[in-house]
C-alpha cells in the first residue's frame, strides 16, 4: 500500500506523484478526507497539501503525517501542522531528498540494514575474490538474503568466477549515472541470480570506474533488504572506494 495523498492543488500533486514514482510507490489520491471508515488510519503514510490541512482537521489523530507545501514560512502553516497532528511541515523543493527517503521507506519497509563484509587482498593474487564468492555463497547457502557486489573493475569479474558470465541481468556500466535512492526491488530483479544469491559484476567493456555517487546509491539499495552484502573490494585507492567502505560493518 503506497501512501495517501490529501490535496487540490494541481502543481504540489505533480510534484508529490513524481516524488512517489521516484520511490517506487503507487499513492491514493484524494481531496478531502476519505469516505471509507479506517482508510485514514490504514496508509502507511498521509501526505497533506497546505491547501488541505483545514479540511483534514476532524481527522483522527495518528503517526505519520506529513504537511507539504511550497511556501511554509507563514505562521497559520505552523498552526496547521498542530491542529492536524502533523509529525513534520516540509517544503519542496528542498525537503525533496528526505520526502523521497520516507516514501521509499513505507514502499520497502524500513527494515534492518544487511550485514556489509568487504573483502581487500595485501596483494595481488591474495584470493581475496575467491573469498569473497565462498562467503556470500555460503550466507546464501545458509538461507540469508545475499547481494554479492564486484568492485574492483580489474578482477576479470566474479561473474566468471562463479560461471556466471553468461547469466543475463545488469552489470556496473548499467548503474554509472545512478543518484540519490535506488529502490532495493528494482535493483535485485535486475540483477543476475546465481547459486542463490544476486550478483552485481562488470561486463568485458571499457568501463573501469563508476562514480562515487553511483557506488553510494547500489551499495545503499543493497544493504536495505537485510541479510548478508559481500563487496569484493580492490587494492588502489580512489572516490568510489572509500564510498564503498563508508557502508562496511567488517572488512
Amino acid at each position: 500500500m503506497g501512501p495517501l495523498i490529501v490535496t487540490e492543488d494541481p502543481v504540489l500533486l505533480d510534484d508529490l506523484l513524481r516524488l512517489c514514482a521516484a520511490a517506487g510507490a503507487r499513492p491514493l489520491v484524494l481531496a478531502t478526507l476519505p469516505e471509507r471508515r479506517g482508510e485514514w488510519e490504514a496508509a502507511p503514510l498521509v501526505l497533506v497539501g497546505d491547501d488541505a490541512a483545514a479540511r483534514t482537521e476532524r481527522a483522527p489523530r495518528r503517526p505519520g503525517v506529513l504537511l507539504v507545501g511550497r511556501d511554509q514560512g507563514e505562521p497559520a502553516v505552523w498552526q496547521w501542522a498542530v491542529r492536524i497532528g502533523a509529525e513534520h511541515v516540509l517544503r519542496l523543493p528542498d525537503a525533496e531528498a528526505w520526502l523521497v527517503d520516507r516514501i521509499a521507506d513505507v514502499v520497502e519497509g524500513a527494515g534492518r540494514s544487511a550485514r556489509t563484509v568487504g573483502v581487500v587482498g595485501g596483494r595481488g593474487g591474495a584470493g581475496a575474490s575467491t573469498l569473497a564468492c565462498a562467503l556470500a555463497v555460503t550466507a546464501a547457502a545458509g538461507g540469508s538474503r545475499t547481494v554479492l557486489v564486484d568492485a574492483d573493475p580489474l578482477g576479470g569479474g566474479l561473474d566468471v568466477l562463479l560461471g556466471g558470465e553468461q547469466a543475463e541481468g545488469l552489470r556496473w556500466p548499467a548503474f554509472a549515472r545512478s543518484r540519490g535512492r535506488m529502490a532495493r526491488r528494482a535493483l535485485e530483479e535486475a540483477l543476475p541470480e546465481l547459486h542463490g544469491l544476486r550478483l552485481l559484476s562488470w561486463d568485458r567493456s571499457d568501463t573501469a570506474e563508476v562514480p562515487p555517487q553511483a557506488v553510494r546509491a547500489v551499495l545503499g539499495a543493497a544493504r536495505r533488504g537485510g541479510g548478508t552484502v559481500v563487496v569484493d573490494l580492490p587494492r588502489r585507492a580512489g572516490g568510489e572506494v572509500a564510498e564503498a567502505l563508508a557502508q562496511l560493518d567488517l572488512a
